[in-house]
């Protein structure tokens, strides 16, 4: 059927009127207006087809009549109504409902009752197709009416039988209501298994619903369309159908699942906000996309799946939440994708990102085939890379985490900034940088595949590299590795490449010290490290390596088959040693001041080249050993052979196959054999060559004060003698007699070797003992080892293995005994009561007396009943003994404390006993030597005061001390090849007495004390075996050291009031003469040798002292004391500060 006119449908008849007499007198209803088109056909087994061009319109719905109630109005009639099946309506027409009818005029109520509008299109039937690209709209209501029930405009289209489907490319509109809203939905699906299908030109005034079940919203048509989601809703799911984009605005609350066919859904137009619900997305063929374009942040919940992929627009954040599963492309054009929960897109075949990727937010993420120059933000989390068809990534990964690639091969052009590590699989490869000056990373690397640096620019990689794989460095760059790798993995450095090993500092390696692979070098390998190392891997190749840097390479490893070129600039390269008969093939230069040796091979045979230009050094072995030379060696004028011998006349030996040029070179004897004793008149060959040696040493030099070399005559076997130097038998002039050895008489007649370069007694013993060492074991190494010491590194050698330290402790005992005696003159001087001030504090069970009342002036008067008294005395001093040509600078300091009790005896005298504690430490830096004392002190003492008739007074005082000492000391020895730390722990004793005299004048305002006070020390020393790895370790023997003091001097005191503080002042200056052992001795032995004495910091002779303090007055029964106190003697100086509290009780 077709229609290009226009069908109507009969309107509906007006209500009748009634006359308003009476409430009760209504109006009558409209009528309701005709269907347009009916089609009732049911059971057929063909379709049937409708062509619409022209204009169906349903009648309008009859006025209702005037009353005293008005007449409802009729609802329009539907333009087409369908309860037949298996029919086919193209609609390029206008199908239209009906208009509802108006009210009657009623005169008793407003509630007046419009007619609603009729359906443009009622499906009641199953199986119909309508396809639409005009306009189906349903009728509007009558206007205008506000009072009583709002009439419906009339729905567009209306379904409510089963398996219908609807086409729209064109309108369906809904009706305005009674109000003027379009409240009915343009379309409704009441039945099941429904499709509606919009495309081209499509439009709904209306909501579009689906009260049934298993409808589906299909997005088709040719051309790019938006879907207005929030429009629809209670349909199964959208289907999308055609290779046209749907963008999606507006939100939805449902969850139907999405099915992508073809083309491409997106999410939002970057400036409209859209929403699809938290149904699933199922991209069900390759090539499929479902897009997000948002300039906001959004959260898609969806599980995405299928063959198709995703892209990110806009520059908003997307977070996918769901386990994802789809195989197409991930594609990041802007913005940011973010995963959180179970996000993913580890099933992606290729991620593409020039936005961002941001997996900060969970514990890992996956991705294939990663490319893009954007942003990759890990935070914490790792990111694993399937890469199986290689890709390049340009842009930065950034954060905490790390990446890890599990196949393929990935290329990174990006400035990286992660910190985390790198992980590469078995047959993987990860390369940084295309042959430019881009493409980094921070982190370390777990390399089981192939790790590749192709830079223009030089590079610094500070990351570890571990695992099993390979190293390529192929960029025209230098690269240089600062970290210490352990990777075990064979390294390649391509033709104008450049690979450099540390950068001047202790670290940077590739395959570890215990690497036996093989670094493959066709370009430059560097090594600039400052600290010793070994490696035992192989070259091969032929590049150059170059050994820079301050430290010693020592090489293990077999590289016969390297035919490139070694160049040594600094430092030391060995090739071979006592763990591995190291190998070197091609040529090797040695530049002015680098070193190289060793026990190996050098050469590769015939063309083969060992240069050492001038300044250069060759130095075969590492104690006695065979340096081969496979190929020929020059050594240029000005460069060195170094070699050590032993005394059973073997020597390092440099063995040439080719031919040997010397051209001047020096040859210098380094080290003798630490293990064989050395005997006069060997003759030692250092050189041999299968061909002609051409040249001649220039000369034949050692560092050594104590050895004379010669060379053979002719030269001819390049062989030399060497022996001792001749014995002196008299003191050289640069060496004066040193005079008698204290404690041993006078000097034995001197030995010809070591004493011949001492300038002090102290030098000149210890090198007597060190003759005489025994030539074997620990002794001989030492001996030889000082027989290679020039006269300068001897004599401080000497100073060090003396002990001196152990003398100068002595001293500084001795002299640290005077603050047992000050201790116990301050108490006295206190107690009788002329030194108020004396840094004494005292604790009066009884209060004591004051002796004579003139002495009331500057001293609070006491009371007369005095039983005991308790007293303490604190000290603390620091001493200083210069050096003095034969002794080191002595440093020492003590603090201790000293208490005491005491009473009156025999009326006019004090007796008490006391007990203290010090600690005493001591260093002499010169000789690298320190030591501490802990002391424990008691004794015992007595005092009295005469009186004169003119009020003066002569006081005694005495006492008696002996202090316990428990030392340790510490030295360390060393000298050029030799060292060794020792240490000590023995004990002393020290017992003093003393007495003093002294004359007190009384003046009006002050007293005056002249003194003499004499004193004896004695320290007796334990012997003791030192502790050391060496023969350095001394035995030392015990001994008694004596000192006598004698004091003369002055004190003064007086009182003022400071305030309302009564203070006194007290002054005392005098002159201490030392006698007796005033240059402490210490004698000892090295194992086997002779006795030998050395002196220590001697105590000085004559000092001058100084004291002075102040006291204050408190209270009546407490006194606060401070005093300062010095003595500066000649090259000695000490100085002392005092606080004391007295508190009576």
């Amino acid at each position: 059927m077709d229609n290009d006119f226009v069908l109507t449908g009969g309107n509906g008849g007006n209500g009748g009127n009634t006359f308003i007499t009476t409430v009760d007198a209504n109006g009558g209803g409209g009528g309701g207006g005709g269907t347009a088109l009916i089609f009732d056909i049911a059971n057929k087994a063909t379709a049937s087809t409708i062509f619409n061009s022209g204009t169906v319109t349903g009648g309008n719905g009859g006025m209702g009549g005037y009353g005293s109630i008005g007449g409802s109005g009729g609802s329009g009639g539907d333009g087409i109504d369908i309860t037949g099946e298996l029919l086919n309506i193209t609609n390029t027409g206008q199908i239209s409902g009906g208009q509802g009818g108006q009210p009657g005029f009623g005169q008793f109520t407003p509630d007046q009752v419009v007619g609603n509008g009729g359906v443009g299109l009622r499906i009641n039937g199953n199986d119909n197709y309508v396809t639409n690209s005009g306009t189906i709209s349903g009728g509007a209501t009558a206007q205008g009416y506000l009072f009583g029930p709002i009439a419906t405009g009339g729905s567009g289209v209306l379904v409510t039988g089963n398996r219908n489907v609807i086409s729209n490319y064109g309108a369906i509109l809904t009706g305005l209501d009674s109000i003027g809203l379009l409240s009915a939905p343009a379309l409704k699906f009441s039945g099941n298994d429904n499709r509606l299908i919009i495309g081209n030109g499509y439009s709904f005034n209306s909501s579009v619903i689906s009260a049934g079940d298993r409808n589906v919203l299909d997005l088709g048509g040719s051309t790019n369309s938006y879907l207005n989601i929030g429009l629809y809703s209670g349909f199964s799911a959208v289907e999308k159908t055609t290779n046209a984009t749907w963008t999606v605005v507006g939100t939805t609350g449902d969850s139907m699942p999405w099915n992508i066919q073809a083309g491409t859904l997106q999410v939002g137009d970057g400036a409209t906000l859209g929403h699809i619900g938290n149904g699933n997305v199922n991209l069900l063929n390759g090539g499929t996309t479902i897009a997000f374009n948002n300039y906001y942040n959004a959260t898609a919940s969806n599980q995405i799946s299928g063959f198709g992929g995703l892209t990110k627009l806009g520059t908003g954040t997307l977070t996918l939440t769901g386990m994802n599963s789809y195989s197409g492309v991930t594609d990041i054009e802007s913005g940011t994708l973010a995963l959180s929960g179970q996000g993913r897109i580890n099933s992606s075949n290729d991620v593409i990102v020039n936005g961002t990727l941001d997996i900060s937010n969970v514990s890992g993420a996956q991705v294939r085939n990663l490319t893009g120059n954007g942003t990759i933000n890990l935070g914490a989390s790792s990111l694993s890379i399937d890469n199986t068809i290689g890709t390049t990534f340009g842009g930065q990964i950034g954060g905490t985490g790390g990446i890890s690639l599990s196949s393929g091969a990935l290329l990174l052009t990006g400035e990286n900034t992660f910190t985390g590590s790198i992980g590469l699989s078995n047959g993987t490869l990860l390369q940084m940088g295309d042959g430019g000056t881009t493409g980094s990373i921070v982190g370390n690397i777990l390399n089981n595949g192939t790790v590749t640096f192709n830079r223009s620019d030089d590079v610094v990689y500070g990351g570890e590299i571990t695992g099993t794989g390979h190293f390529v460095q192929v960029g025209s760059g230098k690269l240089t590795l600062t970290a210490t790798s352990s990777s075990r993995g064979d390294v390649l450095i391509g033709p104008n490449s450049t690979l450099q090993l540390g950068n001047g500092g202790t670290t940077g390696l590739i395959g570890g010290t215990n690497f036996t692979g093989t670094i493959t070098n066709l370009g430059t390998l560097i090594y600039d490290r400052s600290n010793a190392f070994s490696w035992k891997g192989i070259y091969a190749g032929n590049g150059d390596i170059i050994k820079e840097g301050t430290n010693t390479l020592t090489l293990t490893g077999d590289s016969s088959g390297y035919a490139g070129s070694t160049t040594v600039k600094s430092g030391k390269l060995i090739v071979g040693n006592n763990l591995g008969n190291g190998k070197l093939g091609g040529n090797v230069t040695v530049f002015d001041g680098a070193t190289l040796g060793g026990y190996g091979t050098l050469g590769s045979g015939k063309g083969s080249l060992i240069s050492i230009q001038s300044g250069g050094i060759l130095s075969p072995g590492n104690s006695i050993g065979t340096l081969t030379i496979n190929g020929d060696l020059t050594l240029q004028a000005g460069s060195y052979l170094m070699a050590e011998l032993a005394g059973d006349g073997t020597a390092d030996l440099v063995n040439v196959t080719g031919r040997a040029n010397i051209s001047g070179s020096h040859l210098v004897i380094t080290a003798l054999d630490p293990e064989i004793s050395y005997q006069a008149g060997q003759n030692y060959n250092i050189l041999s060559a299968a061909n002609l040696v051409n040249g001649q040493f220039a000369d034949v030099t050692s560092n050594s004060a104590f050895l004379t070399f010669t060379l053979d005559p002719d030269q001819s076997s390049n062989a030399f003698n060497v022996a001792l130097k001749p014995i002196a038998t008299e003191p050289e002039p640069n060496n004066p007699d040193p005079g008698g050895n204290p404690g041993q008489g006078e000097n034995p007649k001197p030995t010809p070797l070591f004493t011949t370069v001492t300038e002090t007694r102290n030098e000149f013993a210890t090198a007597q003992a060190l003759d005489s060492l025994p030539q074997t074991g620990s002794s001989l190494a030492l001996y030889n080892t000082l027989l290679m010491q020039s006269a300068e590194e001897a004599r401080s050698a000497f100073n060090d293995l003396s002990g001196e330290a152990y003398a100068s402790a002595k001293g500084a005992l001795i002299n640290q005994s005077q603050f047992i005696n000050s201790a116990i003159t301050n108490r006295l001087q206190q107690a009788n009561g002329s030194t108020p001030t004396a840094p004494v504090a005292t604790m009066n069970y009884a209060s004591e007396p004051n002796k004579t009342e003139a002495f009331e002036t500057v001293t609070p008067k006491a009371s007369s009943e005095n039983l005991y008294t308790g007293w303490g005395y604190a000290y603390g001093a620091w001493s200083e003994q210069d050096p003095n040509g034969n002794t080191g600078r002595l440093k020492s300091s003590v603090g201790g404390f000293v208490t005491g009790i005491d009473r009156l005896v025999y009326e006019n005298w004090r007796l008490g006993l006391l007990a203290g504690y010090s600690h005493t430490s001591f260093e002499v830096d010169s000789r690298a030597s320190s030591g501490s004392s802990d002391n424990y002190t008691i004794g015992a003492y007595t005092g009295t005061e005469w009186q004169m008739p003119n009020g003066n007074a002569l006081a005694f005082n005495s006492g008696v001390a002996y202090t316990w000492h428990q030392l340790d000391m510490n030295r360390y020895v060393a000298f050029p090849t030799f060292g060794d730390s020792l240490s000590a722990d023995y004990d002393a004793g020290t017992f003093q007495i003393f007495g003093e005299l002294g004359y007190k004048i009384q003046l009006p305002k002050a007293v005056l004390e002249p003194y003499a006070n004499l004193s004896y020390v004695r320290l007796k020393t334990d012997g003791f075996d030192e502790d050391g790895q060496t023969a350095a370790a001394l035995s030392t023997e015990s001994d008694t050291t004596s000192t006598t003091f004698s004091t003369l001097g002055f004190r003064a005191s007086t009182g003022f009031d400071l305030g309302s503080i009564q203070t006194t002042a007290r002054a005392d200056i005098g002159w201490r003469h030392a006698a007796g052992n005033v240059n402490p001795v210490s004698t000892a032995s090295f194992v086997g040798s002779n006795a030998f004495t050395v002196t220590g910091a001697p105590i000085a002779k004559d000092t001058a002292i100084i004291e002075a303090g102040l006291g204050f007055e408190l209270s009546k029964d407490a006194t606060l004391g401070v005093s300062y106190s010095g003595q500066f003697g000649s090259g000695a100086q000490r100085n002392g500060f005092n606080a004391s509290l007295k508190v009576s009780f």
